[in-house]
């Protein structure tokens, strides 16, 4: 056991991108300059010494991700409305989304409406259309009109935390969902398991191969930057490298597209012939990969993924990869939350979901249904 001292990393944030999978296709999700960061971390190398350093490296990183951040405090501090509604009295919330361009984003939004409708409050949900400038816009507007409570499933937060003042100012709480922010002081933060999902993948992988020596490893990550790339890839690997049996021999990103993510797979095969498991960031990640995998004619290479995609679950039910992890909504839970702390009840700071693994045996005996 060591320990280093932690530096929060300045990210660089891009374009807004069209969110076409469960994972953010933009950056900067991740952390805000001023968020504050913990003195030090613990190295647990698992005995692994020759892997002490990188572990120590995606230990730090995890620490200072947003989502490595979320899944250590989930469910630990709350916080209470300083000036709850009565019982009685009649809530409207706002649910700005990123876009609807995608599955996943419109389960988010039957989800918001039917949690809404539950707890016999008004909602309106708000598309930005995967536009981020449009997304701050709907969200200043719906301060302006009046709003009870603001929840948001962020496409980019560059600039957000100057809108979320005007919230504050205006004395509206605002929620995160799916996504969130460091740095800033929402009421709760109902996130996705990025970094937990991650690590159940590598416990899993870690597991399956216990007793081979020497498995080749190529990783398909998301968009570089991305925080939720960076909790995932990260917490994946940190098992691998403690078991000290697998070689990780090449990452490339995949943009969490999958074309984008065959042709990093197409790289990575070419120049390392004794591949034995690719990972994919996102499904969309893992499938470009196989696809990688089948035009190249090569056997015995693994395949696994997260989020649940239906076509993921195929692939699986197919035996051509052997696992992914459910990525699940979080709509429903955010308007609960913001409907408890509205009323005076606490919330969690951070709550992120648990995490269910597939494999074939869950899709054969009918136990485990696609995310999307």
């Amino acid at each position: 056991m060591s320990t280093i001292r932690k530096v929060l990393p300045t990210l660089v944030c891009a374009a807004t991108a069209i969110a076409m999978s469960a994972c953010s296709s933009s950056v900067n999700n991740n952390a805000d300059a001023s968020a504050p960061s913990a003195t030090d971390v613990t190295v647990d190398d698992g005995g692994c010494a020759k892997n002490h350093d990188a572990i120590a490296k995606a230990q730090t990183t995890l620490a200072n991700n947003l989502y490595g951040v979320a899944a250590e405090n989930s469910d630990k501090g709350t916080n209470t409305n300083p000036n709850p509604k009565g019982a009685n009295d009649p809530l409207t919330l706002t649910f700005s989304i990123e876009g609807l361009s995608h599955p996943f984003l419109v389960k988010q939004k039957q989800l918001a409406e039917e949690a809404a409708q539950r707890n016999g409050v008004k909602i309106n949900v708000v598309s930005a259309n995967d536009d981020v400038n449009q997304q701050f816009n709907d969200i200043q507007t719906a301060i302006a009109q009046g709003t009870d409570a603001i929840m948001m499933m962020p496409a980019n937060t560059e600039g957000l935390g100057a809108v979320l003042g005007q919230a504050e100012a205006a004395n509206i709480p605002y929620f995160f969902t799916q996504k969130g922010m460091l740095g800033v002081k929402p009421a709760s933060q109902v996130l996705a398991p990025y970094a937990t999902e991650g690590k159940m993948l590598g416990e899993w992988v870690a597991e399956h191969y216990k007793g081979r020596p020497d498995v080749n490893v190529a990783i398909i990550s998301g968009i570089p930057g991305d925080a939720s790339s960076d909790a995932r890839i990260n917490a994946f690997s940190i098992p691998l490298l403690r078991a000290c049996t697998f070689n990780i021999v090449a990452t490339q990103p995949g943009n969490y597209r999958r074309g984008d993510s065959e042709k990093a797979a197409q790289n990575m095969l070419s120049a390392n012939p004794n591949i034995n498991l690719v990972v994919g960031a996102n499904d969309e990640a893992a499938l470009g990969g196989l696809s990688a995998i089948q035009s190249a004619g090569r056997q015995g290479v693994d395949v696994v993924g997260m989020d649940g995609e239906t076509d993921m679950f195929t692939a699986i039910k197919n035996g051509e990869a052997l696992a992914t992890v459910i990525h699940k909504p979080t709509g429903g839970i955010v308007v609960d939350e913001a409907v408890k702390y509205l009323r005076g009840e606490p919330v969690p700071q951070f709550k992120v979901l648990p995490e269910d693994l597939v494999t074939k045996a869950n899709i054969d005996a009918g136990t485990a249904t696609p995310a999307f």
